[in-house]
């Protein structure tokens, strides 16, 4: 672990996946850095299980079975019981070219292929300001 990386106790993740090699990829750094880790790999599941388990984050892929990532976005954002939830989507360039805000209400965007540092240092943001908004 970076020395300077503080871990980030008790703080929830879900991240919704369905390439397994990304999503397996992605737990094991964020359980690295102290993060508990919840997984799906469709849309619809994921929905349900952000809205049972209500982690402090989800990080979702635009693209999935089911139910795509930006519509599981929309779903929690614009629902007063999970709008705290934060969300990050995650797609590709051509995907998320015309994709606004406004209208699905993410927390943070990152386009395929990423960096796992860049991902990281968008993930402590979003937790920051979340926290800052509580």
């Amino acid at each position: 672990m970076a020395k300077n990386m503080k871990k980030t106790s008790n703080k929830s993740i879900l991240i919704i996946e369905n390439d397994e090699r990304i999503l397996n990829a992605l737990q094991k750094k964020l359980k690295e850095f102290g993060f508990i880790v919840i997984s799906s790999m469709d849309g619809f599941e994921g929905f349900e299980r952000a809205k049972q388990e209500m982690p402090d984050l989800v990080i979702v892929d635009d693209r999935l079975p089911v139910m795509s990532g930006l519509k599981v976005c929309r779903l929690l954002k614009y629902d007063e019981r999970y709008k705290k939830i934060n969300v990050i989507v995650m797609g590709s360039k051509d995907a998320m070219r015309e994709v606004e805000k406004e209208d699905y209400g993410f927390d943070g965007l990152i386009i395929k292929p990423f960096r796992f540092g860049d991902l990281r240092i968008m993930v402590e943001g979003v937790l920051k300001s979340g926290a800052d908004d509580a």
